[in-house]
């Protein structure tokens, strides 16, 4: 049985592409598009609906 020793230089792969710029543009978007939606919510229907919802969403989680 021959064991063999990893070197630091093996453990990075030259060949994997980049992170994508697109998808993390996309999610940046979305979490924007949900904040907004929710500033959205609170200016037309006013706190109260707002939070009852947030509370109904939490407590549907548990």
């Amino acid at each position: 049985m021959l064991a063999t020793m990893t070197r630091p230089d093996d453990l990075t792969h030259p060949d994997d592409p980049p992170a994508s710029r697109l998808g993390l543009t996309l999610l940046a978007g979305g979490a924007f598009a949900l904040l907004l939606a929710g500033l959205l919510l609170w200016w037309r229907e006013g706190d109260k609906l707002f939070t009852d919802g947030l509370i109904a969403a939490i407590v549907a989680c548990f």
